[in-house]
């Protein structure tokens, strides 16, 4: 049977299972189990459809079973079982992968027996634990440590490519477990959870829910991410093993894992930006300036707005969210660089990607091992004396994973020992000694940072290991708990759906946070905080009417709160509604008399309502006061336009047009101006000035005069001719200008 054919039989076998037509997939089954020689599998094939046959007939004959249920259920995770037992020998037999190759040499007729290396591997750990007491630095010792390393990648390549356990096997693997080094555990567990993500594996699963409670983090934190990854992976399936849902809901009753499944969906939603980090690093920008909001400002000739002012009518996160309102202004890259590094953002894979070539990482375990200076590869680097060790510094000030830690040792390795011991000296004279050195190690032993340091080994191993596109890669699925319905049960605390929902924020995943916080919303009574960060949601998302809505509720509760009135002003500006905008900018207003920019958005706003005379008089206020002098004088003249004061249009106009700031808008305003006036030999002079200025601005495909054209009906209110903007065109056009 060919590979296209295998595979249309197993997807169509587990389709049916999922869908629960069983007699459909028992076929589909038997459509691989005939092209494989195994009796075994023959005999399990041949059970289950006697006892299913026997489960249908007792159905025909009217037999009422309390049990059905329970027995359909087991005969389905029995056929599933089957596919994958069929499935794994199909792979041995007829694939040349990786997994293919090391299945075959590790479970063939002839290979050593699992238990017999586990307890070869427990006498060498014994011995070589004898040495190291005795001489660490002995020749013996050195030997001892790569034999055991040796052993414990072949274990490591045994428990991956391990077939389904039964019950005693299970309980054999987690005996041995735990009588292994902290550091030799975790490589294991995480052989575990490749076996798994391979084929699934209920007594595995139960082997790694036991490992999510061990004391040592380091374990517990590969157990509690393999667990979380394999639910996602089979949701479906594991609503077939009660037990199985049940065990993994009980660790939240564990204060302790609860709060690191938080810091594990944190680190996982992190890790999909890694992919990005490069290209933020080098590209990162504040906000885009806001494009002109409307007619008016276009006819006012504005300038530009503050960059502060632009980010306040794009909408920030409240300050009093996070105390995180400076990072957003960092202008220093490396400073951004620092920023994104202590947010858990990946930014070494670019890095190091290159320094994944050596012998070293050719062996799949290795990608799973937990740094140790002790390790054969790298050991001759450390200085054997004691104090101060630069090596260590760098990497516990750099915060690297274990994989980059080997890759750095690696590349330090290849350099020539005169030169590293200068490199060396260097990063010493810039640390603070043994003290920083210990701060440094302590941080680095949280919990926080164990699971960030494993999420970027394990996005190393599927994004950089050679051998990669024969492996399912976990990051490329929702990492979203509130996608899977046990995990979303799992974690509904108000605690929890209320720090994702601000975490998502700060990530700019509105739509997720919004899940996330309306969520909250149902679970506890709301809070001004927690109305806000909706609103600001769906105002990010585009959805105005729906952030009024929360930023209402919010106002009540929060009254005259600055932010949320500044948010409010923007949504109904941007909804044209301008009549409750000029509500909040005059609130706004109440709290901050004199404010210059509140003054001037006021009467942008009062000119959007048709209020001429009033906005005049607000721009006149900013004349007096000395500030936005040239745009208060364009609004000036335009509000003067608007209302029929053309002299007093007129005389803003030509203070206008000589300050060097002038603008093609200018002109062309001036020009209307003046035709007014019927001075139109002035007019025609003002319009060759737009023309030229206009030309040399404007984008390739824009027609020259269609900022007049756009004028025709404010001229024809001002009682000029149709017939006359007809000829004034055509006198504008660069032929007749000239």
């Amino acid at each position: 049977m060919d590979r296209k054919s295998f595979e249309l039989f197993r997807d169509d076998a587990t389709e049916a299972l999922v869908r629960h037509h069983l007699l459909d997939a028992l076929a589909y089954i038997r459509g691989i189990v005939t092209h494989i020689d195994s009796l075994e599998l023959n005999d399990e094939l041949s059970s289950l459809s006697q006892d299913y046959g026997m489960m249908l007939a007792f159905m025909r004959q009217g037999g009422e079973d309390p049990q059905r249920a329970y027995i359909h259920r087991n005969l389905i995770n029995r056929s599933f079982a089957l596919l994958d037992k069929a499935s794994r020998l199909y792979h041995m037999q007829n694939e040349k992968d990786l997994y293919a190759d090391t299945c075959n040499r590790c479970y063939a007729a002839n290979s050593e027996p699992f238990d017999i290396l586990a307890e070869r591997t427990d006498l060498q750990r014994e011995q070589g634990e004898e040495e190291w007491r005795t001489e660490p630095s002995a020749e013996a010792a050195h030997e001892a440590r790569k034999t055991l390393i040796a052993a414990y990648d072949k274990l490591f390549e045994y428990i991956w490519t391990a077939p389904l356990y039964h019950a005693v096997d299970a309980e054999k693997l987690k005996t041995f477990l735990e009588r292994q080094p902290i550091d030799g555990q975790a490589q294991l567990v995480s052989a575990l959870m490749l076996n798994v993500q391979r084929y699934f594996d209920p007594q595995k699963f139960r082997l790694l829910l036991y490992f999510c409670r061990t004391e040592h983090t380091e374990v517990r934190v590969r157990a509690l991410t393999a667990v979380v990854w394999t639910y996602m992976q089979y949701e479906t399936r594991l609503t077939e093993w009660p037990d199985l849902c049940e065990g993994l809901t009980l660790l939240t009753q564990d204060t302790r894992l609860q709060g690191e499944l938080i810091l594990l969906q944190r680190q996982l939603l992190l890790s999909l930006e890694t992919a990005k980090a490069e290209q933020k690093l080098q590209n990162e920008i504040f906000p885009d300036l806001i494009k002109n909001r409307n007619y008016q400002r276009n006819k006012m000739g504005l300038e530009p707005m503050e960059e502060d002012l632009n980010k306040a009518l794009q909408g920030e996160p409240n300050a009093e969210w996070e105390q995180m309102s400076g990072n957003k202004q960092l202008a220093d890259n490396m400073k951004k660089i620092m920023e994104m590094g202590k947010e858990g953002i990946d930014i070494n894979v670019g890095t190091f990607s290159a320094l994944k070539g050596f012998s070293f990482f050719q062996h799949i375990a290795h990608w799973f091992m937990p740094f140790s200076k002790q390790n054969p590869d790298v050991a001759g680097i450390f200085p054997q004396e004691t104090g101060n060790n630069p090596i260590q510094m760098l990497m516990e000030a750099g915060k690297f994973c274990d994989s980059d830690k080997y890759s750095l040792c690696m590349m330090l390795n290849q350099i020539a020992p005169s030169q590293r011991e200068m490199i060396l000296t260097q990063i010493g004279s810039q640390t603070d000694g043994e003290g920083n050195l210990k701060d440094m190690e302590k941080e680095n032993r949280s919990t926080d940072y164990a699971y960030r340091s494993y999420l970027q080994d394990l996005y190393r191993f599927y994004k950089l290991f050679p051998r990669r596109a024969q492996f399912n890669d976990p990051f490329k699925r929702n990492q979203l708990f509130t996608h899977y319905a046990l995990l979303e049960k799992m974690m509904k605390s108000p605690s929890y759906l209320t720090e994702m929902g601000s975490f998502l924020i700060r990530r700019e995943y509105y739509q997720d946070a919004i899940i996330y916080m309306e969520e909250a919303l149902k679970e506890e009574t709301a809070n001004a905080e927690m109305l806000q960060k909706v609103a600001f949601c769906y105002q990010h998302m585009g959805n105005p009417s729906k952030a009024i809505y929360y930023y209402q509720q919010a106002d009540l509760l929060n009254p005259n709160n600055e932010w949320i009135l500044k948010q409010m002003y923007i949504c109904y500006s941007a909804l044209g509604h301008y009549d409750q905008e000029l509500t909040c900018l005059k609130r706004l207003e109440e709290m901050n008399s004199g404010d210059s920019r509140l003054i001037s958005e006021i009467g942008l706003c009062l000119m959007q309502l048709g209020r001429y005379e009033e906005a005049a008089q607000r721009f006149y206020e900013l004349e007096y006061k000395g500030e936005k002098v040239l745009p208060s004088w364009r609004a000036i003249a335009w509000c003067s336009f608007k209302i029929g004061r053309l002299e007093q249009a007129d005389k803003y106009y030509h203070k206008i047009l000589q300050q060097d700031k002038a603008s093609w808008e200018d002109y062309l305003n001036a020009g209307h101006t003046a035709w007014c006036l019927h001075q139109v030999p002035q007019a025609i002079e003002y319009y060759r000035q737009y023309v030229n200025l206009y030309d040399s601005r404007k984008k390739e495909n824009d027609a020259l005069l269609h900022p007049f054209d756009e004028d025709r009906d404010e001229l024809v209110r001002h009682g000029i001719d149709m017939l006359d903007i007809r000829l004034m065109r055509d006198i504008l056009q660069p032929e007749q200008a000239n």
